[in-house]
Parts: C-alpha cells; structure tokens; sequence
C-alpha cells in the first residue's frame, strides 16, 4: 500500500491540474454576445455555377472581422462548414491555390460547395487583412519575441470571433435549423479543439494535423518560462472538454506531435463519437485526406 501512495499522489495532483486547466480555459474562451455587429458587405458576386460569394466585415470580439460566406445554388438549407487555416495562412488559402497545400484547401472546399453546404472562412487574428493588428509583422515572431500576450491573443480572440461569427449567422438566418461543423488544419485545427471545448453549436468537427502542445513554441524561439506561461491553454488540456464528434486526421512523421501524443489525446476524448486516422505523412497531408474529411463531415 505504501508503494502505491506515491502514485495515487501523483494521479491525484494530473487530475487536479487537468481540472484547473481546463477552467482557465473556459473563463479565456467566454465571451458577452453582441447586440450589434454593424455588419457590412464589402464585396459580393455570384459565380457562373451560381454559387454567391460574399466578403463580410463585422464587429468581433476586440476589432472587425472579416470572413468570407460562399453559398452554393442548390444549397442545404443552413448547413455551414467553419473553414480554418494554419499559422501565417489566411482566408484566401481557400480560395486562391497559390501554394500545393492550398490547392488541397481550395479541392475541399470545392466538394462541399458541390454537396450544398455553405462555408465561411475568417481570416484569424493577426493573419491576412488583420495583421495590421499585430504591426504587419508575421505571427512567427511573436515565439521569437518573446510576446506571450499577443499568442495569448491569437487563439482566445480568434475562438471568440469564430463563435461571434455563429452568432451573427444564427441572427441573419431565418431558419431555426443551422448547423455548424468545423475543418481546421495545423493552427486552424488548435482552434478546433479549443472551440469544441466551449461551444454547443457544433455538429462536427475535423481536426488536421494540430499540435497539442504549445510547448512546440520553444521550437519557434520561444524560452521555455514564457511557454510555459500559456502550456495551460495546449489543446491536449481540452481532450475531456470535446462537445461535439471529432476527427483527427495527423500523420506518423509531422515534427510538431508525436504519434504517441496524438494517440494519448485521442484516447482521453471521453465522447463516443469520435475517430483517429494516421496517414504515413508529415505536417502536409496527402490528397487522400481531402475525402476522408468530405466523408466525415458527411456522416448522419
């Protein structure tokens, strides 16, 4: 019995740092819904196929946000799909194949307009037309500078945004019957889990080769006192926090998890619903994962 007293201590001690974490990162991701959005339409065209573009700028969280809302002609009837890119990325990777991961972002947006959802794709803070926020520089240096606020910034604020988003959807719409999956890559698929975490709305979600820890940042320059300042707030803290179904799609070589890692995540996830794929691949994943992903979304 006394072996086992160091044991149960130490199980008792991850328990209650799990329990704590996961608070904090609850209290982070909240938010006061908005009665206004001084919401504007800054540009809109529909397409020769009939599907409708629109770039829409409103209120978020603590500055505009700009998304764009593409809808097919023969839609579902309020079936959105949450697009989210990865670290330096933008909006416009989904729409603008300027780069082989970005053709595969643009191929699987394609499919689910083809198959009648409508996306929305923000652009997160700091990136593409808001990285004015962050003085125009990339959001790698902010590892490297050691700015713990500004990384604290880019995920609590482009979570809070994304739910913003839903709720001024939710707002517009005059269906009661929305329903909101989410496909998020690398940093976009961080945001997922954080999101699924703290948010009802979502039916499913699809998470892409995401780093769960952000002691990854020490990879990036950042020492190792001022990561751990925001560890609390790794996605591998909200594994028991998952809402809605998820899938992971990661790969056996990506540098930025271990298999291992996202295996112990996966297998923490207490919902039922849920379903792990390892492709033999690093952090770009091959074209394979572009159905796998149609195929969850798609499931009942």
């Amino acid at each position: 019995m006394r072996k086992l007293r160091p044991l149960i201590l130490t199980f008792v001690l991850i328990l209650i740092g799990t329990v704590i974490s996961a608070q904090e990162i609850i209290a982070d991701l909240s938010y006061f819904p908005k009665k206004e959005f001084n919401d504007r339409i800054v540009e809109s065209n529909t397409a020769d196929n009939g599907n409708t573009f629109e770039k829409i700028v409103i209120d978020g969280f603590d500055s505009k946000i700009p998304f764009y809302s593409i809808k097919p002609k023969d839609r579902k009837e309020d079936k959105y799909v949450i697009l989210l890119h990865g670290l330096t990325g933008s909006k416009d990777n989904w729409v603008n194949p300027i780069t082989s991961l970005s053709e595969k972002y643009v191929e699987l947006k394609d499919s689910l307009l083809t198959l009648g959802y409508s996306v929305l794709i923000p652009d997160a803070k700091y990136h593409g037309e808001r990285t004015y926020q962050g003085n125009f520089a990339s959001p790698l240096t902010f590892f490297s500078s050691q700015d713990v606020q500004k990384i604290y910034n880019l995920y609590t604020s482009s979570v809070k945004d994304i739910r913003i988003i839903m709720d001024y959807i939710e707002r517009k719409s005059t269906s009661k019957t929305q329903t909101f999956d989410v496909i998020g890559y690398s940093m976009g698929g961080q945001m997922t889990i954080l999101l699924n975490s703290i948010d009802d709305r979502l039916n499913r979600v699809v998470i892409c080769v995401a780093p769960l820890d952000f002691k990854t940042g020490v990879r990036l320059g950042m020492s190792e006192e001022n990561t751990k300042k925001i560890d609390y707030m790794s996605p591998k803290n909200c594994a028991t926090l998952q809402k809605s179904p998820v899938t992971l799609l990661m790969g056996t070589k990506d540098g930025w998890y271990t298999k291992e890692e996202a295996q112990d995540f996966f297998d923490k996830i207490t919902i039922k619903d849920k379903s792990l794929k390892f492709y033999e691949s690093g952090h770009y994943l091959p074209d394979e994962f572009i159905s796998d992903t149609i195929e969850n979304i798609n499931k009942k």
